[in-house]
């Protein structure tokens, strides 16, 4: 080679190495940029406790915590991050289950011991069958059920666990007597006891564990008493022993997603005094701040799901669209499924709390809060009564839930 070849020769040799190193270079950057990104995204998911992999951090509790503190953790967290109540939440669904499947271990007696001692693993070869209460670390190998997987709950089973909270065969444990949920026999659920001769039933709380209730296992923990603070009925409010689910409060937030039984309504202050389900604390709440839970909700005129049209489920909550369309969290009662629907694909059932809108022959009862007393399917109108005196028959588009 001349001088003048050798010499281009090794520019070029020295440039295509060059260039081979930048990029080199470069891909090794974004490769610890890519592994910095999912490390972020990680530590971010481990910062929610509800994705952590500790069963008591998910539910909020201490190692301590009772049937009666798993259950209230349990229905609470259940129904906030319900995935049909958090459709822009990619990992609501992973959520959903991680909290079943912490309640479902920490409530079993046998399965807690074995988690508290062995983690996951050792809370699967509880659900296995397995003895490790008196095999100690000799008769459950680390790794024999699994790698650290445990107990990993798929979404029908985090569903059917959410039905016998909040649907079931009947949520509520039977009828209604006088407004107050009423237990459907054998031990479980709310009892009614009607006590002296003024016919004011008086609750008295069910033995604990059993999931007849629409308040889940066990009921209220104390009796309550009606006749001290006894009110006539009322059509423009709840009434006494409505069930509603607290929201949007500030000063108690720690208190929102909480179950009540509507206990009075104060006049003077314009609230509504809540009895806790699983406390007994009483808080004093604004309209805006309940959310009616209602059973017997019917659904009709489906055409994604049309198999579902006249099944009956619980309202459970709702939640607003982008656009503002309000799309009601209804549990199917037969079929243990959860579908958000609009207004326009449900019946409202008898004594729900209801506001007259847009009627044309009236306008003055628009804004006014009435209660159903009655759904004509063949004329498909509601029968809301107004006041002790009148009932007017509303079309559909005509009320809409308070």
């Amino acid at each position: 080679l001349t001088d003048s070849s050798f010499e281009n020769e090794f520019i070029h040799s020295k440039f295509f190495f060059q260039q081979r190193s930048y990029k080199a270079i470069f891909r090794e950057h974004s490769e610890v940029k890519i592994t910095n990104q999912n490390k972020n995204k990680r530590q971010k998911m481990s910062s929610d406790p509800l994705l952590s992999d500790d069963y008591y951090t998910v539910l909020g509790v201490s190692r301590d915590a009772d049937d009666s503190t798993l259950k209230k953790a349990y229905r609470r967290l259940a129904l906030k991050n319900h995935p049909d109540k958090n459709p822009d939440d990619p990992q609501a669904e992973e959520k959903f289950k991680r909290i079943a499947e912490a309640y479902d271990v920490l409530s079993n007696k046998e399965k807690r011991a074995a988690y508290d001692q062995f983690g996951k693993e050792g809370a699967q070869a509880a659900e296995q069958g397995a003895n490790v209460s008196t095999g100690g670390m000799n008769g459950f190998p680390a790794g024999a059920f699994g790698r650290g997987g445990g107990v990993r709950m798929n979404m029908s089973q985090a569903q059917d666990l959410f039905s016998m909270f909040f649907g079931g065969e009947d949520p509520f444990g039977g009828g209604l007597h006088g407004g107050f949920p009423v237990g459907s026999g054998g031990t479980s659920g709310i009892r009614i006891q009607m006590v002296g001769n003024d016919g004011i039933p008086h609750i008295i709380n069910g033995s604990p564990g059993g999931l007849g209730s629409m308040f889940g296992p066990g009921g209220f923990s104390q009796s309550m008493h009606p006749s001290r603070n006894y009110q006539p009925r009322r059509y423009d409010k709840l009434n006494r022993g409505a069930v509603v689910v607290l929201k949007d409060l500030v000063g108690a937030a720690d208190k929102n997603d909480e179950i009540g039984q509507v206990d009075s309504w104060n006049e003077t202050k314009l609230r509504y005094i809540i009895t806790l389900q699983d406390s007994n604390e009483t808080l004093s709440v604004k309209q805006e701040n309940i959310a009616q839970i209602l059973k017997g909700v019917r659904v009709i005129d489906l055409t994604s799901n049309p198999e579902l049209n006249g099944k009956s489920g619980v309202l459970i909550g709702e939640r607003r669209s982008a656009d503002g369309t309000r799309r009601f969290i209804i549990n199917i009662s037969v079929t243990k499924q959860t579908i958000a629907v609009t207004y326009n694909h449900l019946i409202l059932p008898k004594d729900a709390l209801v506001r007259i809108i847009n009627v044309q022959s009236r306008p003055e009862l628009n804004g006014t809060n009435g209660t159903i007393t009655h759904w004509d399917s063949a004329a498909k109108r509601y029968n809301v009564q107004i006041n002790q005196k009148e009932t007017m028959r509303l079309k559909m588009e005509n009320v809409e839930l308070v």
